[in-house]
């Protein structure tokens, strides 16, 4: 009776389905841990836009800086929006569209096949009874073969739905899988087209500064080689015996060993120029009647003076030196993450331009699934009134989902048994 009645082999549907539960259950989760991080990474890039515009408003007297900063930052904010739109699109089409299939429309299947193999087990019974009822009693075989007539067209009945429930469920899961996959594939297309875009727009900025930092990079050189030649000839008039600190500065140094060079050089100029007040003091203050007092006092404040003119050009040095790499910095930090930015758009933007074609095919083909789905279903639901209308042609029976509501199967097993007994009447 069940090879009859089911097209499909029910253990095999039976066994896809707990499957597909499990994957799909799991990808929900790893869904749901994507776009948690990517929230987090939303955060985070916020926070860098946030410095990077802090930033800029401090360095509000240097246009090109401020300039740089503030267009980068304006993009950067358009794309962390993007990506906000991203993953908002990633919570509706992925994880909410599957975790609403597994929850109803598996549950609805999982429902139904409880009910179906209660129902089962009540005709195997049924039968056994019929087998074993002694032929010398009449009232007891008449009693166990009416019995299985009843149990045999309550199981045809639930049957028919079970395999309604199979078929849809094989269609939905078909159409949910793909439009959840397809609406992602889209999200993320946009995403990076958006994104492609923008940058675009702002690429002739960005080539036009990456030119402008070339120069300002021979600029620097130049204009440190010539600081330095005037530092050494400066040092060649003026003779001390004191050891003296050497400026050695490159421009790939980070910024840091340049503050702290710089840091450094600014406490041994403030401890010279403090000792030279002191000498200038002790100076003032000598006594004219003591000429050994007068001599030592200016030949100490001759020699402070002449160590903070050195140690003054050095700082002067580092003073320029950092301003220029400052701005160098900043302005080659900031071109060679957008240029990265602008790479990875556009890398992502071709990788699903290609595949782009193949997505408008499976929409197309995912629209014409919803309309043969839906006849199909129309079509099955037709078949299983019709039958019912044979099996019980006397009788106004209410739809399987109607009793269901009901909530116990045994309650559903009740009525059908009821109504059979009635039409044998």
């Amino acid at each position: 009776m069940t090879t009859d009645l089911c097209v499909a082999n029910i253990d095999e549907v039976e066994t896809d389905v707990v499957e597909i539960e499990a994957k799909l259950d799991k990808l929900v989760k790893l869904c749901s841990g994507m776009i948690e991080a990517g929230r987090a990474y939303v955060s985070a890039n916020k926070l860098f836009v946030n410095g990077i515009r802090d930033l800029s408003h401090h360095c509000k007297k240097e246009e090109m800086i401020s300039e740089c900063l503030e267009k980068c930052g304006e993009s950067l904010q358009e794309i962390v929006n993007y990506h906000m739109i991203l993953f908002d699109q990633t919570q509706r089409s992925v994880k909410q569209q599957l975790h609403n299939f597994v929850k109803e429309d598996v549950r609805r299947f999982k429902d139904t096949k409880k009910q179906f193999d209660k129902v089962r087990e009540d005709m195997e019974i049924a039968q056994v009874k019929n087998a074993q009822a002694p032929r010398n009693k009449p009232h007891e075989v008449e009693e166990a073969s009416s019995t299985l007539i009843m149990t045999r067209k309550c199981f045809r009945h639930l049957a028919l739905d079970y395999v309604l429930q199979i078929n849809v469920l094989q269609a939905k899961k078909k159409f949910e899988i793909l439009d959840s996959m397809l609406s992602f594939m889209q999200a993320q297309y946009t995403l990076f087209q958006q994104g492609f875009n923008l940058l675009e727009e702002i690429d002739p900025y960005m080539k036009k500064l990456a030119a402008e930092l070339d120069q300002l990079v021979i600029d620097s050189a130049m204009e440190k080689r010539d600081m330095e030649h005037k530092h050494a000839t400066i040092q060649q008039r003026i003779l001390f015996d004191q050891t003296q600190r050497s400026v050695k500065q490159q421009l790939h140094n980070f910024v840091k060993e340049d503050v702290r060079r710089f840091k450094d050089t600014k406490k041994q100029f403030d401890k010279v120029r403090e000792d030279m007040e002191i000498a200038q003091v002790k100076n003032a203050q000598a006594p004219r009647n003591k000429p050994h007092e007068v001599e030592e006092a200016s030949s100490t404040l001759i020699m402070t003076r002449k160590c903070f003119r050195h140690l003054a050009l050095d700082y002067v040095l580092q003073i320029n030196v950092l301003q220029a790499k400052k701005k160098f910095e900043i302005l080659d930090s900031m071109l060679s993450f957008m240029q990265a930015q602008y790479t990875l758009f556009q890398q992502g933007f071709n990788l699903l331009e290609e595949i782009d074609p193949y997505m408008k095919k499976l929409a197309a083909e995912l629209d014409q699934l919803v309309i043969d789905s839906a006849m199909e279903k129309r079509d099955m639901e037709h078949k299983h009134a019709t039958i019912q209308q044979r099996s019980l042609p006397q009788l106004s029976i209410p739809s399987v989902t109607e009793l269901r509501s009901l909530g116990r199967p045994t309650t559903l097993l009740f009525y059908y048994l009821l109504v059979l007994h009635l039409s044998l009447l």
